[in-house]
């Protein structure tokens, strides 16, 4: 760890207990259930991607990514007006290739970062909003790269918390 410093390994570790929780949610509110899960991701945090997709695996979720900019208006998808610019959207799916989508348990998420930096050294980050609709396609998990510790679960929708599966 030659070079990595206490904030670094602390960072590291925030961002794992984050996917954690969120990879637990997950899979406890899909029981049952095909799993389709859309980020809207920066392009400086794709590797999230992957580490949540391990994460699903790791949990009995075998989990395949789709990366090619699937259309965001299609079911569960985030709507265009959602999408930053500068941003990927994937989707990890799982569950059987026949599994009709309208039977999996559908779960947007919108990774924020910081953006660029404000007078006087401050950094700027994207608006959350306020909670989101999961009928509007709007996210069900906002994780949030702009602490300066690592990052943040700023909202997360109660049927994932309390595991019911809605």
């Amino acid at each position: 760890m030659k070079g990595t410093t206490v904030s670094d390994v602390s960072a590291i570790a925030r961002e794992r207990a984050a996917l954690t929780t969120i990879a637990d949610a997950i899979v406890a509110a899909s029981v049952g259930r095909g799993l389709r899960v859309v980020l809207d991701c920066p392009n400086t945090h794709l590797a999230l991607v992957d580490y949540l997709a391990q994460a699903l695996h790791a949990r009995g979720r075998a989990c395949r990514c789709l990366p090619n900019k699937p259309n965001p208006d299609d079911a569960g998808g985030l709507p265009r007006d959602r999408h930053e610019p500068g941003s990927t959207i994937v989707v990890i799916t799982s569950g059987l290739a026949t599994e009709t989508d309208r039977f999996a348990q559908h779960v947007n998420i919108s990774v924020t970062a910081p953006t660029t930096r404000a007078p006087g050294g401050n950094a700027g980050y994207r608006e959350t909003g306020g909670a989101p609709s999961g009928e509007s396609g709007e996210p069900h998990i906002i994780l949030d790269y702009g602490d300066p510790d690592g990052p943040v679960i700023r909202y997360m929708a109660s049927h994932l918390t309390t595991g019911d599966g809605q």
